[in-house]
């Protein structure tokens, strides 16, 4: 289901807004590559032939020793720091919009740009970096004191698989927002009601107030703040599943205003002051590591 209303056709996916990750270079990237997964890594060079980053083969997330190992030896010569995804960029460039303050608009200006490049790398120079971070600090205030609410996805996967914070957030909106969707399925965020999975060939028929799912059986349990339920198998799940790639069962809590947006802030600022106090520029971008 599209936005707007239409029905998809047959082949129409909507895949969720790519999460983007902030990054500094601490040191030059190593010429030898990591020999525990070496064979899970390709060189990346730029247009002059220097190299930039090694990237971890999409075959080697299906292996749960490797990405942390990757990641490990990747943070030792280039921080990073999550984001979150691209459509908190989107709400928060909105929000902050309306933000009134006589400082400089370097945050307005990232998030545009971030919002136009959708996903490509933006590059932020270490010039910028404090008035950046003194705008962040002052957008934080005012969202702390702000009395609207959201929404975030908690993940109840047991301890050892499960991420620390929020798996996911989202602002209230005035107009439907397709997340992710089929041509027999859409999870959508409504004015009033929060998430709502669309349901149905096409999927015309809506389960409002959606609070947990559970994914973990072939017959998907999806439950409303009523209590009620609405069963789907996997595949009409895929959706639902799309949203918390790493959790096969979440639930869906209010809360407060500034913790929509408080990675994607938290993310900035950090990579905001390494990027001051290294003189290096912060890049911006989605995919970050994989070949």
């Amino acid at each position: 289901m599209s936005s707007r209303g239409r029905s998809p056709d047959a082949t129409w996916v909507h895949l969720p807004p790519p999460d983007l990750v902030a990054a500094v270079q601490l040191q030059p990237t190593p010429h030898i590559p990591l020999g525990s997964i070496r064979h899970l890594l390709r060189p990346l060079h730029d247009e002059t032939g220097r190299l930039v980053d090694w990237l971890l083969f999409a075959s080697g997330f299906d292996d749960h020793d490797a990405v942390p190992q990757y990641w490990r030896w990747r943070n030792t010569w280039r921080r990073h720091w999550p984001l979150g995804p691209l459509s908190n960029v989107e709400s928060l460039r909105d929000v902050v919009a309306d933000i009134e303050h006589d400082l400089g608009r370097e945050l307005d200006d990232l998030l545009d740009a971030l919002v136009g490049a959708s996903g490509r790398p933006v590059q932020v120079e270490a010039t910028v970096a404090e008035a950046l971070i003194t705008e962040i600090v002052t957008v934080r205030l005012a969202l702390s004191v702000d009395d609207r609410t959201g929404w975030g996805i908690v993940d109840d996967m047991p301890a050892r698989t499960r991420a620390d914070g929020l798996a996911r957030t989202w602002a209230p909106t005035d107009h439907e927002v397709v997340l992710a969707g089929t041509s027999v399925a859409a999870v959508v965020v409504r004015p009033g009601v929060g998430l709502a999975v669309l349901h149905g060939d096409p999927p015309t028929a809506a389960f409002e107030g959606v609070s947990a799912v559970d994914l973990r059986h072939d017959d998907v349990v999806v439950i409303d703040h009523r209590g009620q339920s609405l069963h789907l198998d996997q595949h009409d799940a895929r959706p639902l599943g799309w949203l918390v790639p790493r959790s096969l069962r979440w639930h869906v809590r209010t809360v407060p205003f500034g913790v929509v947006w408080a990675l994607l802030l938290d993310g900035l600022e950090s990579a905001a002051r390494v990027a001051g106090a290294t003189g290096e520029a912060m890049v911006i971008t989605g995919e970050v590591g994989v070949a």
